[in-house]
């Protein structure tokens, strides 16, 4: 297949659209959508864990016949509840559950093929854009089956690419050293990109896509004069020129602002005078 057409320079991270307690109602969810189709951003960042499944059902229903304006990212790789459809609520309690019993994650090549099929299931897609190992630990990226997997997950149609979500310096330079991987996300915070800046620019040597997440750290905020602007555009300055900036929020107002700052970076050596500050 060929390579996304579609990234844009921010995203929509949907971690919290399906948290317990606090969901986005299906209208909350379509203005945001329309908000980003208004202004250009095509990114939708989601995995299957969120809300045990339940942010995928609500982007499935919600993106209805606009999936097409959209690049469409899912992760897998965490152990989460699915019960039908009478049961659903209990998901989420299920899901703490298993966490706090131990089984948080999973990586076997039969629960990946698994995931997946669900999630396009979930998603109402014949395809995803993008399908992402979420947080898996450094045997996993050196596991030949895993690699495997992924490159037969393309052929089949079922995503166009593949990649890793990690915070981990040795996981994400393991994944680049592979080869098998065209997208890394990364935190992308300030604080972060003294341990992780270099990887960035060694992803775009090897043209991998690069997307940045947790920007708005909240460590990141306690000096003071240092504003949620100001840790948008640092970021959009030091991470690869091409690199999406995911933006968490239901609030089509906010998604619109950071949409302006992350296209108006801060001169480079701005960015890393107030990076040094947060190490």
């Amino acid at each position: 297949m060929e390579k996304l057409p579609n990234w844009s320079k921010l995203g929509l991270g949907t971690g919290t659209l399906a948290s317990l307690g606090r969901a986005a109602s299906l209208s909350e969810v379509d203005r945001l959508v329309a908000t980003m189709l208004d202004i250009g951003v095509k990114v939708i960042d989601t995995a299957d864990s969120y809300g045990s499944g339940d942010c995928e059902y609500l982007i499935g229903k919600v993106l209805r016949e606009r999936r097409e304006s959209f690049t469409i990212i899912t992760k897998a790789g965490y152990r989460f509840s699915n019960l039908p459809y009478p049961f659903r609520p209990l998901n989420q309690f299920v899901k703490k559950g298993l966490q706090h019993l131990g089984f948080r994650q999973r990586f076997t090549t039969a629960y990946l093929s698994k995931c997946i099929d669900s999630s396009l299931l979930r998603l109402r897609m014949e395809y995803v854009d993008a399908f992402l190992l979420h947080n898996p630990p450094l045997e996993i990226i050196e596991d030949e089956r895993l690699i495997s997997l992924c490159t037969s997950l393309i052929k089949a149609g079922k995503t166009k690419q593949t990649g890793v979500s990690s915070e981990n310096p040795e996981v994400i330079r393991a994944a680049i050293a592979s080869g098998a991987f065209t997208i890394i996300q990364t935190p992308a915070n300030l604080k972060a990109a003294a341990m992780l800046r270099t990887l960035w620019n060694e992803c775009d040597d090897h043209q991998i896509h690069v997307i940045g997440n947790h920007v708005f750290e909240p460590t990141c905020l306690n000096l003071d004069g240092v504003t949620h602007e100001m840790l948008m555009r640092g970021s959009s300055a030091l991470l690869p020129e091409n690199a999406t900036i995911l933006c968490g929020t239901r609030n089509p107002s906010h998604l619109r602002q950071t949409n302006h700052w992350a296209s108006m970076p801060l001169p480079v050596a701005e960015a890393e005078r107030l990076a040094a500050c947060r190490t």
